[in-house]
């Protein structure tokens, strides 16, 4: 542990205390919304057709008496930004004809159809590399902020703009707004399914002489359902979209526009939206943590939830010798025990799976089954290397504020086992099935762990 983890161990509670009373209402269910993702991470691993009328602005209440609304900027047809890419996604422009039929919302669309509309949208937008827009402050949720909003793109005379906030580490889309000579508009439902969720009202106020638009919406902010990677690898969208923190993460993080440093890896680009892995540096040697997301149009990253991907969801494995295997009962009704986690440390950081750098077969015997029929496999008996490593560094980095009447360090903190991690033995963890592997698309070997074998962390959010 560093000494400003200490430090923050030390200080949490009177810095979070002194913080809270700061956020309105609106920001604080952001900060609610954020703060159960990261519980989740650490106990468990984030063309519109205007189809009705929508109220007019005058111009001058929103742009100022005598000044003009901002000219339509010169399009870029569908690229996608990916911010230091292994495999750089190419501009999708296309030829092939527009699909036909109205330009209205429904309740199911195959994925077929979602596919070909991503390339075609009937919805008349064109997406730009996101620009900075500083004359665009009027688009803040708050006087005070100064987060940046970007120009992303142009629907007929409007311009598109996303507007951002910066919130325990994270840089989230606080909105995603049209705005043309009548004013401005959020624009609250971006799918064209009417049963995907809306931008919540409470963790997205509106700026003054802003108006709600609840029926323009995006083909090509539409997700298909199901994206197959080969070799029967099918990541889906479903867990995501039906999770009770996406109507907060609806446009995606801000991230990849405010870091250049971010690397996605695209594994597949249907249209203007791309399914990649986000790569970050594992603590463990040997591995490397990986993210499985959308990259949208508007340059933002769609974290998957677990249950999206092949064994994500750690209950649902059906193991060789008929035990069940599952996590605790939750903290609370918005921690999930059920989740697989990456092995490779930093709990805190939403991660997926851990890649091994280099998979010895030898080392591992299979032993079970995903419901989407993956083999499973998990270290031989009497462990190896990996699960070694991975148990030695979850336990050592375990650390928490001591409880009333235990004699913590310096800072008032206890750590491994007195921090309450449960695998204190590596015969514990092997009998847990704490950590497995699976192979991915492309022949890779995937590392995921159950979620209460990851460190423990003092209020992680």
């Amino acid at each position: 542990m560093t000494d400003d983890l200490h430090a923050l161990l030390a200080q949490a509670s009177d810095e979070i205390e002194g913080a809270a009373p700061a956020l309105d209402a609106g920001r604080l269910g952001v900060v609610r919304s954020a703060a159960r993702r990261r519980r989740i991470t650490r106990r468990t691993a984030e063309s519109f057709a205007g189809v009705g009328v929508v109220g007019a602005l005058g111009v001058g209440l929103w742009f100022g008496l005598g000044q003009q609304p901002p000219e339509p900027v010169v399009p870029v047809v569908t690229p996608t930004v990916i911010p230091t890419p292994t495999t750089t996604p190419s501009p999708t422009p296309t030829t092939a004809p527009t699909p036909t039929g109205p330009v209205t919302r429904a309740e199911s669309i195959d994925d077929a159809t979602v596919i070909a509309r991503l390339s075609a949208p009937r919805t008349g937008e064109v997406w730009q590399t996101p620009t900075p827009a500083p004359d665009m402050t009027q688009l803040r949720q708050f006087d005070e902020d100064t987060s940046p909003v970007f120009l992303v793109g142009t629907r007929g005379a409007s311009s598109i703009y996303l507007t951002t906030y910066e919130q325990l580490g994270t840089w989230f889309v606080s909105g995603l707004y049209e705005v043309d000579a009548q004013g401005a508009r959020l624009i609250a439902c971006p799918s064209a399914r009417t049963t995907d969720p809306c931008a919540s009202e409470v963790n997205i106020s509106l700026p003054p002489g802003v108006v709600r638009d609840v029926e323009t919406f995006y083909d090509t902010l539409t997700l298909p359902t199901s994206i197959d990677l080969g070799d029967d690898f099918r990541v889906t969208t479903t867990s995501t979209i039906g999770s009770p923190f996406y109507p907060s993460s609806l446009y995606g993080d801000a991230d990849p526009l405010m870091d250049d440093t971010f690397e996605h890896r695209v594994l597949r680009e249907p249209g203007p939206v791309a399914l990649a892995v986000r790569v970050r540096e594992a603590s463990v040697p040997g591995l490397t943590n990986l993210t499985y997301g959308i990259l949208t149009p508007l340059g933002t990253f769609l974290r998957l939830q677990p249950g999206d991907v092949p064994g994500g969801d750690f209950t649902a494995i059906r193991w060789d010798d008929g035990v069940a295997r599952g996590a605790p009962d939750p903290v609370d009704e918005y921690d999930d025990p059920d989740v697989t986690m990456a092995p490779g440390g930093q709990s805190c950081v939403a991660t997926t799976y851990s890649q091994e750098d280099a998979h010895v077969a030898a080392d591992w015997r299979p032993a079970g089954t995903t419901p989407d029929g993956h083999r499973v496999y998990v270290p031989v008996a009497g462990g190896n290397p990996v699960s070694r490593a991975v148990r030695a560094w979850h336990e050592d980095n375990s650390s928490t504020i001591a409880p009333e009447g235990v004699q913590g360090d310096e800072y008032g903190a206890v750590h491994g086992a007195a921090a309450g991690y449960p695998y204190t033995t590596d015969a514990a963890f092997l009998e847990a099935n704490a950590l497995f592997a699976l192979q991915g698309p492309a022949g890779e070997w995937l590392l995921g762990m159950r979620s209460d074998a990851a460190n423990i962390v003092y209020e992680c959010a």
